[in-house]
């Protein structure tokens, strides 16, 4: 079986509603809310790696500032990283990840 992978072919950042709109390949659209977004941040520092548990859990409480996202980069071709306003950035969102959060794979 084959897995189709699928990339952006653009992305807007909502401030007004706080949330990240993607648009892919295959013409679907997906919402992100910023919140659940951060609270999903992948990196070392948030989810945790080997032993070490991770600093955000689901009673983690955001600041706003934690929880707006100013910039979003890609990071190959394969994944974008959101830059906070708190200055975090370091988490990768591959697009498998994302789509597999918006119910599209």
């Amino acid at each position: 079986m084959v897995t189709q992978f699928h990339r952006p072919t653009d992305w807007a950042i909502d401030a007004t509603r706080r949330v990240l709109t993607v648009t892919w390949d295959d013409g679907a659209v997906s919402e992100y809310a910023w919140e659940p977004l951060r609270r999903a941040c992948p990196c070392a520092y948030c989810s945790g790696e080997g032993s070490f548990a991770g600093n955000v859990s689901d009673a983690t409480v955001f600041t706003e500032r934690q929880a707006t996202l100013d910039r979003v980069y890609p990071v190959g071709r394969y994944g974008i990283t959101p830059a906070w306003a708190d200055g975090h950035d370091t988490g990768i969102y591959t697009f498998k990840m994302l789509r597999t959060a918006a119910g599209l794979d």
